[in-house]
């Protein structure tokens, strides 16, 4: 990989956090005090000056020769890989540009029936293919007591090599979860490294070393949220979105659902939430 190259796919435990500078962090701390005690002046903004870009495009073949790099020495690759994926990283474009180069077939998400039944052969079935991508895991299940089943049905074949070689891209959330409700713990883990002021430059944002850095730290390292940021600091018009102060606990529920299973349906809202309107 070229040294002007400054993706980066490392393993999940690898994984560091940018810190910002000292600064900015005695900034953030005296703004948390302000807000402790003055109103928010923005609460009854226009809506429309809310809309967050929370992804916007970025070179994806960087990216991809990161992915080749990392994997390129691995003559006997395991069943089955998992990168877990921020959300609104871009981590799935990257593995769908990845997957099309090396002739890996993307899979698609069970239906609603195959979910309730756990049936994981007749979904395997349509998919005839020994090498793929899974490239939204959170599709293959819902936070239910029935839709997991599939998802517990699925798993262990996976990981045993019975539907050929795969990768798995999995949200953050997701991850987290299945840290809590899966017994086994999931093996070769990998994530992009956090976003560093020199792949901030790469992926086209201007700013001085100060400002990259506060930038990489603010977006926690994900790249996606980088670029959102970074476009919002360009229009003086547009401001960042926050909860509403009346926002309760059924607000907070439905925002944990939706970054849970990244983004859901009406009708799925309603069979993870059945006790909300």
């Amino acid at each position: 990989m070229a040294e002007s190259n400054h993706w980066q796919l490392i393993p999940l435990g690898e994984f560091e956090r940018p810190d910002a500078p000292a600064s900015t962090v005695i900034q953030r701390t005296w703004s948390h005090i302000r807000k402790l005690f003055i109103a928010e002046a923005d609460d009854n903004a226009n809506p429309d000056e809310q809309d967050f870009p929370h992804y916007r495009e970025f070179e994806l073949e960087p990216a991809v020769a990161a992915v080749n790099a990392a994997w390129q020495d691995n003559d006997d690759p395991p069943a089955v890989r998992f990168v877990v994926s921020p959300p609104f990283s871009g981590s799935g474009a990257i593995l769908r540009e990845w997957a099309k180069q090396n002739d890996y077939q993307q899979l698609t998400p069970p239906t609603v029936e195959q979910l309730e039944t756990a049936d994981t052969d007749v979904w395997w079935q349509a998919q005839e293919c020994e090498r793929w991508l899974l490239d939204e895991f959170s599709s293959f299940w819902l936070r239910t007591t029935d839709h997991m089943q599939f998802m517990r049905a699925l798993l262990p074949r996976l990981l045993r090599g019975e539907l050929g070689s795969g990768v798995v891209v999995i949200d953050s959330w997701t991850f987290a979860f299945l840290k809590r409700a899966w017994p086994l713990s999931l093996p070769h883990c990998y994530c992009f490294a956090a976003a560093t002021p020199e792949l901030l430059k790469q992926s086209g944002i201007v700013g001085s070393e100060k400002r990259l850095k506060n930038l990489a730290a603010r977006s926690r390292g994900n790249l996606g949220v980088a670029l959102a940021l970074w476009a919002i600091q360009q229009d003086e018009q547009r401001s960042l979105p926050h909860l509403p102060s009346e926002a309760g606990d059924a607000t907070a529920f439905i925002l944990y659902s939706l970054l849970l299973h990244h983004g859901l349906r009406g009708e799925d809202l309603q069979r993870v939430l059945p006790m909300l309107a």
